[in-house]
C-alpha cells in the first residue's frame, strides 16, 4: 500500500501522453528496455553481507549503510501494491556489503503462505483511522527514516515497521509510539526530520467505518522521544474540498524551524477499507471545482494560512522549503508531476502492473514532461494568490533530493534526481544535479543502465554544499545485473562502483544513508556496520 511510488508518476505520465483518455493508446508493442526491473524475485530470497566487487575509489568518509526499497512480487496485479524488498548497501574500510530481506509484513506472509488476510473491520479501532486492528503491519519501505535512533521504513499509513540496521530483522511491526493517539490512520509516505524533530501528519474520516470526522492531525516527534505531540488538529478543511471539507492526499511535506507545510491539490483518498497491503486504486476521488493551494501551518501556534494557487500544482514529490529571509518569503521548490487539468481519480485507475510495463513509450514520453516549479510564499501578505514559476527549463526530473541532514528546511543551492534523458525512454535513465538558483543541470548516463533515487553522503572535511558523494544502485539491462554507484558530487563524473549483487534489484522507491543514530535519546552514535 504506497501511496503513489514510483509507478504513480510513470502511469500519470502515461496519461499525459494520452491526452487525458483513461487508457492512454498503445505506441508500440516493442519489449520494454527496461522490463527487468519489473519481474518477480523469489519470495524466499536473502543475502546477508556479500562482499562486491569494488572498481575505482570508496572514500574513506563513507563508512555508514544506504537502505534502499524496491517492490518485488505484485500479488494483486497493481504496481503501488508490491511487496518490498529491503535492500543494504554497507560500507567499510573502502569495502561495500549488500544484504536483502522481504519485509515480513502482514501481505508478504499471506502472499507466501497463499492465504486470503482478514477483511476491514465494521469499525476502526480508533475515531478516524483505518479500519484494521492497531497492530497491523504494511508493506514499508518505501522510506526511511530514524525515531528515537530505531530506523523505520515507511508507506502510506501511520504504522511504521522498524528493523535492525545490520541484519535487516524486523524488531518491531509496527513500531510503537509512546503516545495514546492509536493507529493505524492514513499518513504521507515521507516525514520531515529537522533539527532533531520528526514532524507528519494523519488523514482522518476517509473510509467507510472510520468514524470520526474527515481532518488532518499534525503531529512533532521530540529528539529522543517516540511520543507525537499534536502541533494542530484540522478538522473538514474546506479550502481543499469546498463541498466536501474533505484532506487531500500528500505524498510527501515540507517544513521549516517555523511551519509545517502542504501543498495541497484536489485529490482525494478512497471511500473504501481493503486488505492490508492494498488499495482501491480504482476508488480515489477529485473535485474539478477546487483548486490548490499552500497551507502554512504554524509549529508554535497550530494556525493555518492558506495562500492559494494561480493553477493547481500536483506534486508528488518535493525538493525543498526555506525561510528567505531577505523578502520575508518562504519558498517552495517542488516537481509538478502532471498538468492540473488531468485529475488524480482519472490516472490512479491506469496504474496496473500490466499497463505500466507494456505502454512503455506512451509512458516515458509522459515521464518527460515534469516541471521544477517554484512558489514564492509572502508571509507580510496573508492569502495572497501564488503564481507558480518554472525553476528551469529542463523537465523530466523526478525523485529529488538534496543535502538533507544539513539543508532541510534552509537555504540551499543543489538538488539531485533520477532524469528522463529523452522521452523515448521507459524509465528514467540518468541522474541530475541541478543548481536551483542558475536552473544550469549536469547529467550522468550510460546506456541501458536505470538508476535509483540519488542521496547525498557529506564529506566531513568538506566546505562547500556540494563537498560529498552521490550514491545510487543500478539496474544495467546490458548484462541483467545491478551494482551500486559513487559519483563525485561537485563534478557529478563517476569515482567508483560496487557489484554486482547477486541477484538484480527491480526499479526501486526511496533511500536514505545512515552512518549513526538520529533523534535518539543520548548522544549521536556510530550504527554497527
Amino acid at each position: 500500500m504506497t501511496m503513489c511510488r514510483a509507478a504513480c508518476l510513470a502511469t500519470l505520465g502515461g496519461l499525459v501522453a494520452g491526452h487525458g483518455h483513461e487508457h492512454s493508446l498503445l505506441l508500440g508493442a516493442d519489449p520494454n528496455p527496461a522490463g527487468l526491473g519489473y519481474e518477480e524475485v523469489p519470495l524466499d530470497l536473502s543475502y546477508d553481507h556479500v562482499p562486491l566487487q569494488v572498481e575505482g575509489k570508496v572514500p574513506s568518509f563513507l563508512n555508514g549503510t544506504l537502505y534502499r526499497g524496491s517492490p518485488g512480487a505484485w500479488p494483486d496485479g497493481w504496481w503501488l501494491d508490491g511487496l518490498i524488498m529491503l535492500n543494504a548497501f554497507k560500507f567499510k574500510d573502502g569495502q561495500v556489503y549488500y544484504s536483502m530481506q522481504w519485509n515480513k509484513d502482514e501481505a508478504y506472509n499471506h502472499t507466501r503462505s497463499q492465504t486470503t488476510g482478514p477483511e476491514p473491520l465494521a469499525e476502526a479501532p480508533v475515531p478516524g483511522g483505518i479500519p484494521h486492528p492497531a497492530n497491523s503491519s504494511w508493506p514499508t519501505g518505501v522510506a526511511f527514516h530514524q525515531v528515537a535512533g530505531e530506523i523505520v521504513g515507511s508507506t502510506g499509513v501511520s504504522n511504521l515497521n522498524s528493523f535492525d540496521g545490520d541484519s535487516l530483522a524486523p524488531l518491531e511491526m509496527p513500531f510503537a509510539y509512546g503516545d495514546s493517539i492509536g493507529a493505524p490512520y492514513l499518513s504521507p509516505t515521507h516525514e520531515q526530520t529537522l533539527d532533531g524533530y520528526v514532524l507528519s501528519h494523519l488523514v482522518t474520516g476517509m473510509q467507510k467505518g472510520s468514524g470520526g470526522e474527515p481532518s488532518y492531525i499534525i503531529t512533532s516527534i521530540k529528539p529522543g522521544s517516540r511520543s507525537r505531540d499534536v502541533v494542530a488538529k484540522i478538522e473538514h478543511p474546506k479550502e481543499s474540498s469546498p463541498f466536501k471539507g474533505l484532506p487531500s492526499f500528500q505524498h510527501m511535506q515540507l517544513a521549516t524551524s517555523e511551519f509545517y507545510i502542504m501543498v495541497e491539490a484536489p485529490c482525494y483518498y478512497p471511500s473504501s477499507a481493503t486488505h492490508v497491503g492494498n488499495v482501491d486504486w480504482a476508488g480515489w476521488q477529485s473535485d474539478l471545482l477546487a483548486s490548490g493551494h499552500v497551507r502554512l501551518v504554524s509549529r508554535a501556534s497550530g494556525e493555518s494560512t492558506i495562500y492559494p494557487l494561480s493553477y493547481s500544482v500536483f506534486a508528488i514529490h518535493h525538493i525543498n522549503a526555506y525561510h528567505d529571509e531577505a523578502t520575508n518569503e518562504i519558498v517552495i521548490d517542488t516537481i509538478q508531476t502532471l498538468p492540473s487539468f488531468i485529475p488524480c481519480s482519472l490516472a490512479f485507475k491506469n496504474l496496473k502492473m500490466e499497463n505500466y510495463v507494456k505502454d512503455w513509450k506512451s509512458t516515458g514520453h509522459g515521464l518527460s514532461m515534469s516541471k521544477i516549479i517554484r512558489l514564492r510564499v509572502p508571509l507580510d501578505k496573508p492569502g495572497a494568490k501564488i503564481e507558480p514559476k518554472q525553476i528551469t527549463t529542463m523537465t523530466g526530473m523526478e525523485f529529488p533530493t538534496i543535502r538533507y541532514d544539513d539543508y532541510n528546511g534552509k537555504p540551499y543551492r543543489f538538488a539531485y534526481g533520477t532524469w528522463m534523458s529523452s522521452g523515448g525512454v521507459p524509465t528514467y535513465d540518468a541522474l541530475v544535479k541541478l543548481d536551483v538558483q542558475t536552473g544550469e543541470h549536469v547529467a550522468w548516463k550510460v546506456d541501458g543502465h536505470y538508476p535509483g533515487e540519488p542521496i547525498f553522503v557529506a564529506d566531513p572535511s568538506g566546505k562547500e554544499e556540494d563537498d560529498g558523494v552521490v550514491m545510487t544502485n543500478v539496474l544495467d539491462t546490458n548484462k541483467n545485473q545491478t551494482y551500486v554507484l559513487l559519483l563525485d558530487a561537485k563534478s557529478f563524473k563517476q569515482i567508483g562502483s560496487a557489484g554486482p549483487t547477486p541477484h538484480w534489484i527491480p526499479h526501486g522507491f526511496h533511500g536514505r544513508y545512515f552512518d549513526r543514530k538520529l533523534n535518539a535519546p543520548s548522544a549521536p552514535e556510530l550504527l554497527v556496520v
